[in-house]
């Protein structure tokens, strides 16, 4: 077993923050978290990962090969893979059109305007010209 941490240590070794979590998630933390108090010690961590290759050392060699663990990653990711899909498919038919594929494009590219739009009426009140430029304040006023 040691042998397979090492060697996800090695593939995941930037992706873990000091919390156990980083670029893992929450997700895959949740799994490992066997007592669900929120946090995964090193022997939780130990006991469910050697739990997971036995569960996908399907040929029983005590260790997991390429397939073996592609089947054990796709199992891991899959949740948040059904979630992206159905966050894209809008309609809920179970398919993702083009317009449903573009449809994140198409918001990025209204937040653009929108934020350049703000840009542009904030550098115009800056220089004057924006809202109330050549109306006289109520202050200057009193001094006529």
């Amino acid at each position: 077993m040691s042998g397979m941490m090492k060697k996800m240590h090695r593939m995941h070794g930037g992706m873990m923050d000091g919390s156990g979590r980083g670029m893992m998630g929450h997700d895959m933390m949740r799994m490992l978290d066997a007592d669900d108090d929120g946090n995964v010690t090193p022997q939780e961590m130990r006991e469910q990962m050697q739990a997971k290759l036995t569960e996908y050392d399907s040929d029983g060699d005590g260790n997991l090969s390429i397939a073996e663990f592609e089947a054990l990653h796709s199992a891991m990711i899959r949740e948040k893979m059904v979630d992206r899909f159905q966050h894209l498919d809008a309609d809920g038919d179970g398919a993702i059109t083009s317009e449903e594929i573009a449809a994140p494009a198409k918001k990025m590219e209204r937040m653009q305007k929108m934020r350049s739009g703000m840009s542009q009426m904030q550098s115009q009140q800056g220089s004057g010209q924006g809202m109330g430029s050549g109306m006289n304040n109520t202050g200057d006023s009193d001094s006529n």
